[in-house]
């Protein structure tokens, strides 16, 4: 009677060697320090009342939109597209 391990298939998962010099990750510092300024004036906003608040509002969002610039790649826009 054959044994059963005979007939098995072998799966395996074999990684690829990482290329040389790349660090597996590397924190973007120019989008964290607007994201971490974005969440402190967030939070100074939450406690401020008034119009206060409404600006640091419109403050948060100027630096959201500023780390979401650092982040994206640039697009080139149509400033420089020509015919």
């Amino acid at each position: 009677m054959p044994s059963t391990l005979e007939h098995v298939p072998l799966f395996a998962y074999i990684r690829a060697p990482e290329p040389w010099g790349r660090p597996v990750w590397k924190p973007r510092w120019r989008v964290w320090r607007w994201v971490l300024a974005a969440m402190l004036v967030a939070y100074a906003a939450a406690r401020a009342d008034g119009a206060v608040g409404i600006l640091l509002v419109f403050v948060v969002f100027g630096l959201v939109c500023q780390a979401l610039a650092e982040a994206l790649p640039y697009g080139r826009g149509l400033t420089e597209w020509r015919q």
